[in-house]
């Protein structure tokens, strides 16, 4: 009886081991993917010329400051980092995150934190965004490379797919009403990419509507959950 018992003991320790030990390798396996979260923008203008992707010969230079909300006259940069720093949060627990900037007052261009996520060998590169250059549309739009593009020809199919995932999972979780993809290799945050990788206008400072929803921290929360929600849903289709 004793001996029974004893060898009873030892198989449900084996088997709690056992257990232990794939849960932990579940998990390193997680953390193992890295994230890198850009929050675009700054509060530093910088307007110098860079080449638009590696080996490019056009120079192009970007709005570092981003737009000021039409309403509130809040700073997209400020937004930006608002809603990258709740997404850090949510996905902590879940993934190594590393935050392109974590204060206003940097001086980067969109190749240098393109460059970080290569330099990190991250499993994704996301760009949050809150505005559109054109006009005063309404709306989240999502952009990723062509499937063409001359700098990362290889990264099509994993940023479409994220592009895509982020997409329904931002739409659904906020509520918005008009959302789409775009296909780009107009932007040097994609170009010097080279891992999967987005940018995604969660909104639009430069509509009234977005800008009032945009300045709530509950609003924000929405998108960061979103973000959060794209994320896990692309590794879950991997």
């Amino acid at each position: 009886m004793v001996k029974n018992l004893k060898k009873f003991n030892s198989i449900a320790l084996v088997i709690l081991l056992f257990a232990a030990f794939s849960l932990s390798t579940i998990n390193v396996h997680a953390k193992q993917r890295v994230i890198v979260i850009d929050p675009g923008c700054q509060a530093i203008e910088n307007n110098q010329k860079e080449s638009i992707g590696p080996g490019a010969w056009k120079r192009v230079s970007e709005d570092m400051i981003g737009a000021k909300g039409t309403v509130s006259e809040n700073n997209e940069y400020d937004i930006n980092l608002r809603i990258a720093l709740k997404v850090n949060e949510l996905l902590g627990d879940n993934y190594k995150v590393e935050l392109t900037r974590t204060s206003n007052d940097v001086d980067m261009s969109n190749s240098d934190r393109a460059m970080i996520a290569n330099a990190l060998k991250a499993n994704l590169y996301i760009s949050i965004h809150a505005s559109s250059p054109k006009d005063d549309t309404s709306g989240i739009t999502v952009i990723c490379q062509t499937e063409d593009n001359p700098y990362g020809i290889t990264n099509y199919r994993n940023s479409r797919l994220l592009a895509d995932t982020l997409l329904g999972s931002l739409a659904d979780k906020t509520g918005a009403k008009n959302y789409q993809v775009v296909e780009s290799d107009k932007l040097m945050g994609i170009n010097w990419c080279s891992v999967p990788n987005a940018v995604v206008n969660v909104g639009n400072m430069n509509n009234p509507e977005d800008d009032e929803n945009l300045s709530q921290e509950e609003y924000q929360q929405k998108v960061a959950e979103g973000i959060v929600a794209g994320i896990d849903s692309y590794f879950s289709q991997k």
